[in-house]
């Protein structure tokens, strides 16, 4: 290649030369253009990690407000229980209470009843003791 150069006119050579520049400059300006698409390459793969990790941290929020939620669940589920309890016994004991007061009534009823029954039977002996006096004298 060498020789044939040597036998190349100067203007051919000068041609080369300008045809090799051209070329050089056509080359730089498509490596240009793909150092650029590699980085914008490179940024959509940087973004995408980045969305991938909001996704993975919003994943987590949603996890642990999911977490919140059946913790407050329970809790709520353990008060009811709790009160259903605390409500059950509280009835039990006004039954208790009103079967107690019911039969204290019923004792003192029963109690005034033959305390008034006695009374009548006194009052009757009494009228029956009066009027045999009264058809004595």
């Amino acid at each position: 290649m060498d020789k044939e150069l040597r036998k190349m006119k100067r203007s051919d050579l000068l041609d080369i030369l300008v045809q090799q520049n051209h070329k050089i400059e056509r080359l730089e300006q498509e490596l240009k253009i793909c150092n650029q698409e590699l980085a914008n390459r490179q940024i959509q793969i940087d973004n995408a990690g980045s969305i991938a990790d909001a996704s993975l941290a919003l994943n987590g929020i949603f996890e642990a407000a999911q977490a919140a939620c059946q913790q407050y669940m329970d809790n709520v589920k353990r008060r009811s229980d709790q009160q259903e309890q605390i409500c059950v016994e509280l009835e039990r004991q006004t039954k208790e209470q009103c079967e107690r007061m019911l039969l204290d009534a019923q004792r003192q009823a029963d109690a005034y009843w033959e305390q008034t029954n006695q009374k009548i039977q006194q009052l009757l002996q009494e009228t029956e003791g009066l009027r045999e006096l009264l058809s004595l004298g």
